[in-house]
């Protein structure tokens, strides 16, 4: 099974105002202390996709409670949104899928009458055809600008009020789209895979794994 975490995370000195107002929202929620810097809460609305879910935590982070809601989804990426003062600060979306898409696009065009994703698993021709497009892909500058967009919203400012200077400069490093997309052709991967585990150490909230609003529903059995 694969990894799918989901929750909002907010340093631990605010958890009395935060409970205070947690407990008038109308939607279900789990309350859970990560470590000793960080709390997080698990909304029924995992993905934020309600206006009024949205709502409510601009609303809450007006109350001068920094918001960041993360996710983890092993098998196609992660990424965070951070809400502070009333309004969306920043926000990144990093895909693990990316230049698998760029791929079967530019195959699909060539061979327009080819399902590539199921043809490439019995054709030994197209994939080696594949696999050529893959590594043209990774090193490509359309690439580095597609990561970019993921990370245009990343504003390392917004970090500064509960974070260090030296974490802030860190997150700066680890959001250069150079360095994300720099592909190490021995190890034939580059630090986007390691990119979540870096924005976790960087923060300290490296216990953040494997939970999710439904794992706890269930009572830890999902």
């Amino acid at each position: 099974m694969s990894e799918f975490t989901t929750g909002v995370l907010y340093p631990c000195k605010y958890e009395p105002k935060l409970l205070l107002h947690l407990s008038r929202f109308n939607q279900p929620y789990f309350h859970k202390n990560i470590n000793e810097g960080w709390n997080a809460f698990f909304l029924e609305d995992e993905w934020l996709e309600t206006a009024d879910t949205i709502q409510f935590l601009l609303r809450l982070s007006n109350h001068h409670i920094p918001l960041l809601w993360f996710h983890d989804a092993e098998e196609t990426g992660w990424g965070y949104r951070l809400f502070d003062g009333g309004a969306e600060v920043s926000s990144a979306t990093i895909s693990y899928e990316l230049d698998i898409e760029m791929t079967e696009e530019i195959l699909a065009k060539r061979y327009p009458t080819i399902e590539i994703a199921e043809e490439v698993i019995h054709n030994d021709k197209l994939r080696q055809e594949y696999d050529e497009v893959l590594h043209q892909v990774v090193h490509s500058d359309r690439f580095q600008q597609e990561v970019g967009k993921g990370i245009s919203r990343f504003r390392p400012q917004s970090f500064n009020r509960f974070l260090s200077h030296k974490q802030v400069q860190q997150l700066c490093s680890l959001f250069d789209v150079s360095m994300l997309t720099e592909f190490d052709d021995d190890l034939g991967s580059s630090l986007l895979y390691d990119s979540v585990d870096l924005f976790k150490e960087i923060l300290g909230i490296e216990e953040m794994m494997w939970v999710n609003y439904a794992y706890l529903a269930s009572g830890g059995r999902e």
